[in-house]
This record gives C-alpha cells, structure tokens and sequence, in this order.
C-alpha cells in the first residue's frame, strides 16, 4: 500500500473502502427518504381505515365483559360505528371481532383465554376493577374522524383508561 509520489493516487483498499463508505451513506439517505415518503404519505392518506389500531379498545373491553363489567352500551356504540363505517368495518372484520368478544366466558376462564394465562385472585380483582369503569361510548363516528381522536374522550374516561393500563404494566 504504498503511494507513488502523486498524492491524487489512491491504492486499491482506499478506492474499496471509499467505496464501501460511499455505499453505505446512499444506503442510509435511501432509506431515510423512503421512511419519509412514508410518513409524508400517512399523513395524507385518507383511505386508511377508521378502525386500524381498534384492538386497542377492544381488548380491554373484552377483559371488562370477562369480569362481568355492562354489555349493553358498547355494544350500541359499536353498532354506531359499524353502521357509520360499513365498508371499513367489514375489512377490518369489526363484527367477526365482536362476536369473538362475546364468546369469552364471565369469571377466571375469561381472563386465562384473554391473557393466555392465569393470574392470582389478587390481580384478577386488580384487574376487573379497573375494567369494568371503562367505556367506549365516547368513540362516535365524528370522534374517530378527528387527526386527534382522543380528544373527544371525556377526561374521566381518559383517566379509567390510564388506569387500565397501569394495572396491566404492572401484572
């Protein structure tokens, strides 16, 4: 790896190396402009549908109806948002989802099929205590359209949840 006189001529490791660094660099911008594009065509994205990401809410409504907590109203306001968004709810199998919830037993056996394993009493109480307050009554149709959807949850609801969540974290 010796360099002749000329200070412009490079051996053969330095132009690979070069190389490789020069590489790596259009590698990296590439993908960042990719990711980019991504999050730039999100945002604009429209066709997205209203119930990705529902699980989020489902779940816990499942554990609340394992542990005894109301039907009635989340049922209704699920029905809302079936009827608001038919064609989103079938791709998304909304109703499948819900028929599934409803199949969950009340009690003990519920939460095992719903965490996939058991929990001690203590923690089953902890946890249905902080499910059964929970409601979805607050997610219209209008709701779900905002950028900023929680938004609209009324702040007592919006504290049961964190709540929720904390029991979670914390079994």
């Amino acid at each position: 790896m010796v360099h002749s006189g000329n200070p412009l001529q490079l051996d053969c490791y330095s132009v690979i190396l070069i190389d490789r660094v020069m590489l790596k660099a259009m590698k990296q911008f590439t993908f960042y402009l990719i990711m980019m594009a991504c999050v730039a065509s999100a945002q604009t994205d429209r066709n997205i549908n209203v119930f990705f990401g529902f699980d989020f809410i489902l779940a816990p409504i499942t554990v609340k109806w394992a542990c005894g907590g109301a039907r009635d109203q989340d049922l209704t306001a699920l029905k809302a948002l079936i009827s608001a968004f038919p064609e989103d709810a079938k791709r998304a199998d909304l109703q499948g989802y819900i028929d599934d919830m409803l199949q969950v037993p009340v009690g003990q056996a519920g939460l095992v099929q719903i965490l996939g394993n058991r929990i001690t009493d203590e923690q089953s109480e902890q946890l249905c205590n902080a499910a059964r307050p929970l409601s979805i009554v607050w997610a219209t149709p209008q709701q779900l359209m905002n950028e900023d959807n929680d938004r609209d949850m009324p702040e007592e609801q919006r504290k049961t949840w964190a709540a929720f969540w904390q029991v979670i974290e914390n079994i």
